[in-house]
């Protein structure tokens, strides 16, 4: 920190960004049913609003308006429908991050 400023440097900031930004991604790598997908309640909704579509493709179980294998699209928590049926689980990622950056301080505190 530089005497007239109250925060680190842009360098640092980044630098401590880019850690908290690798640290994040080994988490979510080492957890990922844990943490970046969504509720087997909100996954079954999901696939039936999907089921329920004209864009539907039941052969391949895609969708033909963006291309995704749905079961892995519906799965996924910051995932959401092109044509917006359903959406981002945004409150869902917003506590799974608080758990995620928990964790991950007191793995780093454990250092």
């Amino acid at each position: 920190m530089t005497e007239n400023s109250k925060y680190p440097s842009l360098f640092e900031q980044g630098k401590n960004l880019a850690n908290f930004s690798l640290d994040l991604i080994k988490h979510i790598h080492s957890n990922p049913d844990k943490f970046i997908t969504v509720s087997d309640e909100t996954y079954r909704e999901r696939m039936t609003i999907c089921k329920s579509c004209d864009k539907y493709d039941e052969f391949d179980n895609r969708c033909s308006e963006c291309g995704c294998f749905l079961p892995a699209k519906a799965r996924i928590i910051l995932d959401s429908c092109p044509l917006e049926k359903w959406s981002t689980d945004v409150g869902s990622w917003e506590n799974k991050f608080d758990e995620i950056v928990k964790e991950i301080d007191g793995n780093n505190s454990e250092s």
